[in-house]
């Protein structure tokens, strides 16, 4: 089972903002994952970088457009199943997005390697 994350966060970053936010190495990945709206665990800090992950990758990003949200009880690579059926299908989180105008986060899942359609509310999803 993955590490649960003490801290989640969105880095709401656009090429408009310039690359100074982003560490060199990472600015093509990063800008392609188009971070907007997306949850990130952090995972350390390093000279003066914030190491965040998303998926099974990782970026280190300037702290200042960093902002921490709740604690959500799944994260990257977590095995869950659908709250209303115990003994359902299990399917692993691929992605967790940020929804504003709810305040709250939705998971994308897949069973094997093909992605369920729709995103799911953490009320709707139970650990494996």
């Amino acid at each position: 089972m993955p590490k649960k994350s003490l801290e989640f966060g969105l880095y709401s970053w656009f090429p408009g903002y310039g690359y100074a936010h982003i560490h060199p190495a990472n600015r093509k990945e990063f800008e392609s994952l188009e971070p907007h709206n997306k949850v990130f665990e952090k995972i350390g800090e390093i000279n003066g970088w914030l190491m965040l992950r998303y998926s099974d990758e990782e970026f280190k990003v300037r702290p200042d457009l960093f902002s921490s949200i709740s604690w959500l009880p799944f994260t990257f690579g977590e095995w869950v199943r659908p709250a209303n059926q115990p003994s359902g299908p299990v399917a692993e989180i691929t992605d967790i997005y940020w929804s504003v105008s709810d305040d709250a986060p939705f998971f994308a899942i897949k069973q094997g390697k093909q992605k369920l359609d729709g995103l799911y509310r953490k009320e709707q999803l139970q650990p494996a």
